[in-house]
């Protein structure tokens, strides 16, 4: 039975605006609110998965995709009274209930997720459903088990290995639990079985191709069968509704002489065996009663290519099988019935194999048809304790990334660097980041030097002449003037370059002849050499705030003009720095939409973009266009506004918050000493000062709140 509800996310969004730009991330703020349910239907495999509790609670869990930031949400009904307020952008939204975890008992997970873009002045309206995201489990055993086996158990386990055990006895019966396991691709089962005398049997198969959503049923029945065998012969029948596996078990009350393997290393659920090696690895089989059987299979692709047989029988092999197991590396005899041992020589096949998991299984019957079967997953790894995977370089940092291959974490990981020109190794000593359960670590390198071949590599307390990976690091351009110490006259008009440079602009080629030049070089109150100087001024009754951008001045237009903006720029920076001082004013001049603002004190606007224009983008502010801050064509940008009255330079970093992962075309800085000058609010006299801009390319200078923000690790 199919239960289909959703999750509706509805975000309101409202207007924020700002001079060049009417909507912008820091005040285009958007509501969130929810009706939720859940489609709690499961791929049937034998019965339809139980709804979940009316009391379950779901919760919200909100990352924005620029920043990385995420906001919790525990109960979305708390939604329902106070809508969940979120700036302007775009963000994956996903609910849950309940504790995601690899196997437990009656612990559903429900989850469902989608991607959300909240703009101002729209309704937003995304669907979610939830759906079960691990797989369930259950097992039934038929009544008449009990008149042969008092006690009895099934252990279930995901390829993560984390056990569930189904149990019944004189004390013990929790056969009616439900088991969550997370999807791995398989589940693996052991039955064990204690008769009435107390002999022990155990049979396990392998479920594969398991996946979320997924409900297996698993049945066990005791059959008995025709007289005629002889002896009590009992099928153990495993019903999981995709396949039926028939286990043949003669009940026999000698406990003695059961067949059983064991080998000249330790068998583990994964056993390790680094690549190349010649250490012998031997299987032996014991069968006291006589081997009837003794079966070598697999269902690896890896080891068929590498020339194994799919399933070899050593009783009574031919010579060709026997050869065929030799020209893949193992070394075995033909068996003959009633041997009671028998071996299994693999080392050459493991020491063929690439770095990689492998997979076969051996099963040995006796002449009572009791049975040993083991699976050995085999991890050929590196000789060495780590190895480099990988490089993200940019100007002057990398993020590099490592393998180890034991099952454990060997001691002392690391990285060690150095320039390619270079013989001496750096070691690196900031901080790690290890994820241990993918047996991987990464590490951000700074201070490196721009434009320059490096080399890295992973190492470990034992081992250092590991593989080794060259990267080059970016160039770290800047532009002309960022430090305002050039400038030159054009008639009565200040221009903030060199002459003979057209990179910065102003309004003064469109104010200077009315009299008005709002931007000046400023030459007594610097950090040093010369600053920028930007006041807000009125021309024949009309507001002009002072302004400064990358770009051209194009023309009067109306009452406003028309700029060319941007210039080329191929650099990655991650944050602008500089220093500026601010002496504001009270907001004497406003015009819609920011009449409102007029008496409040003015605001003062430092920004940067970094964009994908292969031309100048248009500015026409008697039109009102503008670059919005949702505009597809920005990669990043990063803004600072100050309505302070400083005594003195206040030095600044803007983190640049990337949207993607993409080298620029173009960059545009403009700052303003009125925030919304471009639409003729501000107030006349406000005076902003900036000096001594430059580029951060190097994470060492940002905090780590900064970097977060910047998002390179994206």
């Amino acid at each position: 039975m199919r239960s289909l509800h959703k999750v509706q996310v509805l975000a309101l969004a409202a207007l924020a605006t700002v001079a060049c730009s009417r909507r912008e991330l820091s005040d285009g703020w958007g509501y969130l609110a929810v009706s939720l349910g859940t489609d709690t239907s499961s791929e049937l495999v034998v019965k339809a998965a139980q709804e979940p509790a009316a009391d379950e609670v779901f919760s919200l869990r909100v990352v924005s995709k620029k920043t990385g930031m995420e906001t919790l949400v525990e109960d979305y009904r708390s939604l329902t009274e106070e809508p969940l307020k979120l700036a302007s952008g775009d963000y994956t939204v996903t609910a849950f209930c309940g504790t995601p975890a690899d196997a437990a008992w009656d612990a559903p997970y429900y989850e469902g997720s989608t991607d959300i873009t909240i703009k101002p002045d729209k309704e937003n309206v995304a669907d979610i459903t939830c759906r079960l995201a691990n797989t369930m489990v259950t097992v039934e055993f038929a009544e008449d088990t009990d008149l042969y086996f008092p006690e009895y158990s099934v252990s279930i386990a995901n390829d993560n290995l984390n056990a569930l055990i189904f149990h019944k006895s004189a004390t013990v019966n929790n056969l009616g639990k439900t088991a969550y396991f997370a999807a791995t691709g398989s589940l693996r089962w052991t039955l064990n079985l204690t008769n009435t005398d107390g002999v022990e049997y155990t049979t396990r198969g392998t479920l594969s191709g398991v996946e979320a959503r997924q409900h297996y049923h698993l049945t066990f029945k005791v059959e008995e069968a025709p007289e005629a065998v002889g002896g009590l012969y009992l099928r153990i029948k495993v019903d999981d509704s995709m396949n039926e596996s028939m286990y043949p078990l003669t009940l026999d009350f000698d406990n003695e002489g059961l067949p059983f393997t064991t080998a000249d290393f330790e068998i583990t659920n994964e056993i390790s065996v680094p690549k190349g090696s010649a250490t012998p690895m031997n299987l032996y089989f014991t069968a006291g009663k006589g081997i009837k059987s003794l079966i070598v299979s697999h269902s690896d692709a890896a080891l068929t290519a590498a020339g194994l047989p799919a399933s070899t029988e050593l009783m009574d092999a031919s010579a060709a099988d026997i050869e065929a197991l030799a020209a893949a590396g193992i070394q075995t005899d033909a068996v003959s019935f009633g041997e009671t041992t028998a071996t299994l020589e693999f080392s050459t096949l493991v020491a063929g194999l690439e770095i990689g998991n492998y997979s076969f299984t051996t099963t040995v019957v006796d002449a009572k048809d009791h049975a040993d079967q083991k699976t050995f997953n085999i991890s050929v790894i590196s000789p060495v304790d780590a190895e480099a995977v990988s490089v993200v370089s940019y100007a002057q940092f990398a993020i590099v990334k490592a393998k180890w291959f034991a099952s454990t974490r060997p001691d002392g990981l690391g990285f060690q660097y150095r320039k390619a020109s270079e013989s001496i190794w750096t070691d690196f000593t900031g901080d790690i980041t290890f994820d241990d359960s993918a047996k991987r670590y990464s590490a951000e390198i700074y201070s490196l030097a721009p434009e320059t071949e490096y080399v890295m590599r992973a190492v470990s307390t034992k081992d250092k002449d590991t593989k080794e990976i060259s990267f080059t690091t970016d160039a770290a351009p800047t532009i002309h003037n960022l430090s305002f110490d050039s400038w030159y006259q054009s008639g009565s008009a200040w221009m903030p370059n060199a002459e003979g440079y057209s990179v910065w602009d102003s309004a003064n080629p469109g104010t200077a002849s009315l009299g008005v030049v709002p931007t000046t070089p400023e030459e007594s109150d610097v950090v040093s050499g010369k600053a920028a100087r930007l006041q807000s001024s009125t021309a024949f009754g009309q507001f002009a705030a002072g302004n400064i951008y990358l770009g051209q001045f194009n023309k009067v237009s109306g009452l406003g003009a028309i700029l060319d903006w941007g210039v080329p720029f191929t650099g990655r920076p991650i944050a602008l720095k500089g220093h500026y001082k601010y002496a504001p004013k009270t907001i004497d001049k406003a015009q819609s939409p920011y009449s409102d603002l007029k008496g409040q004190t003015d605001n003062c606007s430092i920004r940067i973009w970094l964009t994908d224009w292969t031309s100048q983008f248009t500015v026409n502010t008697s039109q009102k266009k503008f670059l919005e801050d949702d505009d597809e064509s920005i990669i990043a940008s990063g803004s600072l506004f100050s309505s302070n009255t400083d005594s003195g330079y206040v030095e600044f970093i803007i983190p640049i918050q990337y949207r993607r992962n993409e080298t620029p075309k173009m960059i545009e800085i403009a700052c303003a000493a009125s925030r919304y000058g471009d639409y003729f609010t501000g107030g006349v006299g406000s005076v902003l000062l900036i000096d001594e801009f430059e580029f951060v390319y190097d994470p060492a200078e940002l905090t780590e709140t900064q970097r977060e923000l910047v998002g390179y690790r994206q």
